[in-house]
């Protein structure tokens, strides 16, 4: 069982409802406290967080508590202070966790790029279910790891790091100090799990093997096949990713043609002819689209698409160099349902979407 410590200012009656969904599985253990004023809490936090696994904290903290007090700082604050003091050895280094909700993140988080780096992971208070639960002891688990093989990145990478592109973690292999064991978590989740490079899910899996997973019974059969390209490291528990490159490299293994060149129809008809199977059936473009060379996903839809015919999404920082943009197809744009969710195109093809939208009125 993983002890967590959680920070809310909320009442009772908002907090203990989110504490008993958390410890519904009886995999976590669950501290409820208020914050105190900040240096009583920075004190509080040095003596107890050597007895906790994680610590979550709730994105305000200065809301008014039914004792009057009120403190005047925000989680990414007290979080600061933590990973400092880490940084010194002062403190035990554990995932940092952000839980608010919607309208907090929307308003404020959303708005502060620079303290993301500050949280391992965020989810919203009305979003708990039992895969919450998972993500947070994967992350529990990972910094377990991390600090165990004290910089070992072939442990915990279970790959060999001679294979991974230098860039990735050339800032860690200076052989005169121990990186702490949040930074190397912080670039392993949020430079190499979670966006698409080195690593892709499985919904791009299928979009680069040319599968429509809807429709194919036999996806789960393909996927096996490339069960040894699947990435082992840390967080692989509860972010299942393949390496991109072992997947290119095993296609042509499996049916001798290089995956690059062929449409979705060529590649699943040569998976078909490989490992003999029968129910795969190829992807189709988005409407308004007409290119099957899919590579990526539309981040609305999530269906196949050809980065070609698909528009850059502005995120909060560009791509790193081993690291790929994110699209959103046109209808998803014509249609308004990227922009419901909050996905903006990049400037750089503001102008070829506009020209675009307006084509088809024409």
């Amino acid at each position: 069982m993983k002890k967590i410590l959680y920070l809310d200012d909320e009442k009772d009656d908002l907090v203990l409802p989110i504490k008993r969904k958390l410890e519904s599985t009886g995999k976590l253990e669950i501290k409820w406290d208020k914050p105190d004023f900040y240096e009583s809490e920075v004190g509080n936090l040095l003596d107890s967080l050597s007895h906790y696994d994680g610590l979550l904290l709730d994105l305000q903290l200065n809301g008014p508590q039914e004792d009057g007090k009120q403190v005047k700082y925000q989680a990414p604050t007290i979080a600061q202070t933590i990973r400092t003091y880490a940084t010194e050895g002062k403190i035990k280094d554990i995932p940092i966790i952000l839980c608010s909700t919607e309208a907090r993140i929307k308003e404020t988080y959303d708005k502060d790029f620079t303290s993301h780096n500050l949280f391992d992971w965020t989810f919203l208070k009305k979003d708990i279910n039992d895969e919450t639960i998972e993500k947070i002891i994967c992350m529990c688990n990972g910094y377990s790891l991390i600090v165990d093989k004290k910089g070992d990145f072939e442990e915990i990478l279970k790959r060999k790091v001679s294979e991974i592109d230098e860039r990735v973690f050339s800032r860690f292999m200076s052989k005169k100090s121990t990186p702490p064991s949040h930074e190397i978590a912080r670039v392993i989740f949020k430079d190499l799990v979670q966006p698409i490079g080195l690593l892709v899910d499985e919904n791009i899996l299928a979009a680069r093997l040319g599968i429509d997973i809807a429709k194919s019974a036999d996806t789960k059969k393909v996927f096996e096949t490339f069960n040894d390209q699947k990435y082992r490291g840390v967080f692989s528990e509860c972010w299942p990713r393949w390496w991109s490159d072992l997947i290119v490299e095993t296609f042509e293994k499996i049916t001798g043609k290089s995956l690059a060149v062929l449409n979705a129809k060529e590649r699943v008809d040569a998976i078909k002819q490989s490992l003999r199977l029968n129910n795969i059936v190829s992807a189709s473009p988005e409407e308004l689209n007409s290119s099957t060379d899919f590579w990526t996903i539309c981040q609305v839809s999530k269906n196949p698409l050809d980065p070609f015919e698909g528009y850059r999404i502005n995120m909060r920082e560009e791509p790193k160099p081993w690291q790929e943009y994110s699209y959103a197809s046109l209808i998803s744009f014509v249609g308004r349902k990227a922009q419901k969710e909050g996905i903006e195109v990049h400037p750089l093809d503001e102008e070829r979407l506009k020209q675009d939208s307006e084509s088809l009125s024409k």
